[in-house]
């Protein structure tokens, strides 16, 4: 599962941020990449509703790479599963 939800953030964050997936870095902070706010409030709100999880508004900031991110969410989704 874990590979999925990278995948999936991955695609979404270049969605957003006009960006091919493939040249996302996953270890890289989304900031680097110019995520801002907003961004980072919108790509929450997709995760919600993806995945059925209720998150925490700074999630993105806690966690501020594809990798770290998908750590916190593969966590989340476990639990929620369990």
């Amino acid at each position: 599962m874990p590979q999925d939800v990278r995948t999936w953030l991955t695609e979404r964050v270049a969605t957003y941020l006009r960006r091919d997936a493939a040249g996302i870095d996953t270890a890289q902070p989304l900031t680097e990449y110019g995520l801002d706010s907003l961004t980072a409030l919108a790509v929450s709100t997709d995760i919600e509703d993806e995945f059925g999880l209720e998150l925490d508004p700074a999630l993105t900031w806690d966690h501020p790479s594809i990798d770290a991110l998908t750590t916190a969410l593969t966590t989340m989704i476990e639990e929620k599963a369990s």
